[in-house]
């Protein structure tokens, strides 16, 4: 008892404390221990701080603020609390709620604990004194907790009652920022009447409202909500801040006026430290972040704005992570949130005029200095941002790219085509929306310009195109997506059944070749060959140059020769195609009118094997394509007089291919070329032989009688039969020596031999320089296709005769072998001009 009390001197005083617990003990009944030491409190001063600091919160907890709660108090239990339990304790029946509007922290804080904290220096005496006793104990042990118990009764009650509402605020910032908004801390405390404010020193005063302060800011930098309210609820918090110490308050958010970035000094900035950010850090004295001060409080301001303009974004973050982020935030960590804030406004607004304030909106966020009105200073470093590691021009060009992606077409090209001072370069505008259009490209299901992605990148295009009428760039992506627009139109499957998508025009390393798969997998689309040459052109266009066939050198042709290639090897897929759907004549009529080999002029010097060489090198479609259709195997099905036709068709196209083949392939081409000649000879001749029969039975007659078979005709005279008898042996002589010589097998030397005297009496056609005297085949080589001049009927031999088809084109071999293997048997080297 006495060391309960070691500071009452009155013994009065000494009997009211102790009667006061034995009535407390007896009966419960606190309002009766009131009014036994309410006469005597103007005696003793220990005695008026006993009863205010534990009769009076004692009484409001169990009569007047929670009545109906069973557990109360006893008045011994009551004098033994202390330090941050008896905090909790004494406001652990405010967080259990009642049925009304009122803010139970604020009165208990108010009503409850106030008052107790009246007594904290009696209770530090009785510590101190009850330590002092026990000191004779000195072992290292207790020394240790000696100097603990004297740390601790370093702390006011008041840093008790500080870190409560910072806990608070972290489960509830709501009720947290009730208490700061409406409690002004430890000079508003309800006495009851008993006694005037306690006289504190002024300095003391000062630096307890000032810590109060303090736990506000802090209150702030805890609330993990990202809320609107939430974050109207702390800058109210931080404005009260700023009342209770006369600061300069922020700026509403309401209003257009931003928060001074002024105050946010160098040497503020490099005070600030990720320690500063920890939970048991906040209450610190030199925490620069939550000390309440014009810098901490100019701080806190831009946060909330940047945290309010962020959520208004789409993007909230809570105070701590955005406090966080602009402080300490590397540059990796800003370009990620740029682009989570940018990606998600899209959702909120499409509208170009709330584009334009959510771009200034942007800008700021990246520099707090930000102002409209003066442009970005080159060089200079931005005070503190959200996004201040990212540079001006990049945080622009994601602008861009938003606005581009949300259809904002008419914002994107006034602010960065159409001012006199453009935010970046034209060349990065550019460049950043070739990138949009491309990832709108890569992203769509469907190649319709009309639908989805692709629709996308032809609206951007189209937005852009007056703004860069000359660029490259542009003009091969309006070819790709013209290409792929077309293609869309024709059914496409890849491998494994997967569907086409236009990405896989970027992924293929030879874009030609999808068109082949759209000839191999849409019937008849070979007959479409001017929309299939146009996809094709359009892939040259856009710089999807293909490997084809063609050898490394084509890579330095110019863009008139790729157009040109590539027109002919799509034509060569068409005329598989078509021949894989047994459509002969089509292919046999682009062969002739699209695939003739040009004869292109060589010059005096250039030897003419070298020349020619090139030329077979250069055009090694046209002979395939020549050479895949003449060894086509005719239907079954058909007429003789078709039959005879096909055959010379499919030899006037192995004629094609031997003179524009590479030597080592001419071997096999003219095994080919010979078993169709045969095939023609004997099907020639089998006509021949049904024409003789028919002949012969019509004009026969029956030499007993003398009378014809035709009825009503007359037998010849005797003279007649006998001279119809000695002229058969004659014409049968003469057709069977023409037979002999026509349908006799030749070797290889026989044809090499015929093709140098041929060669002696025409002149190839794919010599050099044009010869004073130009044969037939040469003259109609040079201006127009070689079937076209061996299938006229207008040919001549020179002499006035009439020249077979099967001639010429027996001639024009010849003629070409006598170039290619005339070495073999010596011939002598073609004349020239």
């Amino acid at each position: 008892e006495q060391d309960r009390h070691a500071g009452c001197t009155d013994p009065i005083s000494l009997f009211l404390i102790h009667r006061a617990r034995k009535i407390d003990l007896e009966t419960g009944s606190i309002p009766e221990v009131q009014q036994l030491l309410e006469p005597f409190l103007d005696r003793d001063p220990y005695l008026r701080t006993w009863m205010i600091s534990n009769i009076l919160p004692l009484r409001r907890l169990d009569y007047d603020y929670y009545p109906h709660i069973d557990d109360a108090y006893t008045l011994e239990a009551f004098e033994k609390l202390e330090g941050r339990p008896a905090i909790e304790s004494l406001l652990s029946r405010s967080a259990r709620g009642v049925n009304d509007e009122t803010n139970h922290s604020v009165r208990d804080l108010r009503g409850v604990v106030g008052p107790w904290a009246y007594g904290e220096k009696a209770r530090k005496r009785r510590k101190t004194h009850h330590d002092r006793r026990r000191s004779s104990l000195t072992t290292p042990r207790t020394t240790e907790r000696s100097a603990k118990s004297e740390k601790e009764s370093d702390r006011s009650t008041w840093s008790d009652v500080n870190e409560w509402i910072v806990d608070l605020a972290l489960r509830d910032f709501a009720a947290a920022a009730d208490i700061v908004e409406q409690w002004d801390g430890p000079n508003d405390v309800d006495y009851d009447g008993f006694s005037d404010d306690e006289e504190l020193d002024h300095d003391i005063h000062g630096v307890l409202v000032q810590r109060y302060a303090q736990a506000g800011l802090a209150t702030i930098h805890v609330a993990s909500g990202t809320s609107a309210s939430t974050f109207e609820r702390a800058f109210g918090v931080l404005k009260r801040v700023a009342r209770l110490l006369r600061l300069q308050e922020p700026p509403d958010f309401g209003k257009p006026q931003r928060p001074n970035a002024s105050t946010l000094s160098k040497d503020y900035l490099d005070k600030l430290s990720e320690f500063h950010l920890l939970h048991n850090a906040l209450l610190r004295p030199d925490n620069p972040l939550t000390f309440p001060e014009d810098p901490s409080l100019g701080f806190a301001s831009h946060v909330l704005r940047s945290c309010s303009l962020l959520q208004k974004l789409g993007h909230p973050k809570a105070y701590k992570a955005t406090a966080k982020l602009a402080a300490f935030g590397r540059h990796e960590e800003h370009l990620e949130e740029l682009h989570k804030t940018l990606q998600k406004v899209p959702i909120r607004t499409r509208d170009n005029g709330s584009w334009a304030e959510v771009r200034e909106q942007i800008l700021w966020l990246r520099d707090w200095r930000y102002e409209n009105s003066k442009p970005d200073v080159s060089g200079e470093k931005p005070s503190l941002g959200v996004f201040c590691r990212v540079p001006r021009v990049d945080v622009e060009v994601e602008v861009l790219k938003a606005l581009l992606r949300a259809s904002c077409y008419t914002v994107a090209v006034h602010v960065y085509c159409s001012q006199d001072q453009r935010p970046i370069p034209e060349d990065m505008v550019e460049k950043t929306v070739i990138n949009v259009v491309m990832s709108f490209y890569d992203g769509a299901s469907n190649g319709n310009r009309t639908r989805g992605g692709i629709r996308k990148a032809s609206e951007i295009l189209a937005a852009f195109q007056s703004h860069f009428p000359e660029s490259k760039p542009f003009s091969e992506a309006n070819a790709f997506i013209t290409a792929t627009h077309s293609m869309s139109f024709y059914s496409l499957t890849l491998q494994h059944g997967v569907p086409f998508q236009p990405v896989n025009i970027r992924a293929s390393k030879d874009p030609l070749s999808l068109v082949g798969r759209i000839l191999e997998q849409n019937p008849r689309s070979y007959t479409k060959l001017d929309d299939m040459v146009e996809i094709g052109q359009n892939l040259v266009r856009a710089g999807l140059s293909s490997p084809g066939k063609s050898q490394p050198t084509d890579r330095s042709h110019r863009e008139d020769d790729n157009l040109l290639e590539s027109s002919r090897r799509i034509t060569a897929m068409a005329i598989e195609a078509s021949l894989s759907e047994g459509d002969f004549d089509t292919a046999y009529s682009y062969i002739v009118n699209r695939l003739s080999p040009t004869v292109r002029g060589a010059s005096q010097d250039e030897p003419a094997p070298q020349k020619r060489q090139e030329q077979k090198d250069e055009d090694d479609i046209s002979w395939r394509s020549a050479y895949l259709a003449g060894r086509a195997t005719p239907p079954k099905s058909i007429t003789p007089q078709s039959s005879v036709r096909l055959l010379e068709q499919r030899m006037e196209l192995l004629s094609l291919a031997l003179i524009l083949a590479p030597s080592s392939q001419l071997a096999e081409i003219l095994q080919v070329w010979q078993a169709v000649e045969g095939d023609l000879t004997s099907l020639l001749a089998r006509e021949a032989a049904e024409e003789d029969q028919w002949n012969s039975k019509g004009d026969s007659s029956k030499p007993s009688t003398g009378s014809s078979n035709l009825p009503g005709g007359f037998g010849p005279s005797t003279v007649d039969t006998d001279q119809l008898a000695n002229q058969k042996p004659r014409r049968q002589s003469r057709v069977t020596a023409a037979a002999a010589n026509e349908e006799a097998p030749m070797g290889l030397f026989d044809v090499a031999r015929g093709a140098a005297q041929a060669f002696s009496k025409n002149a190839f056609p794919l010599r050099g320089a044009a010869s004073a005297t130009t044969s037939p085949i040469e003259g109609v080589t040079r201006n127009r296709p070689l079937s076209m001049s061996m299938s006229s009927d207008s040919g001549s031999d020179g002499k006035g005769e009439r020249v077979r088809k099967r001639d010429m084109v027996a001639n024009a071999v010849t003629g070409g072998l006598a170039s290619g293997i005339g070495w073999v048997i010596g011939a002598p080297a073609p004349p020239k001009a």
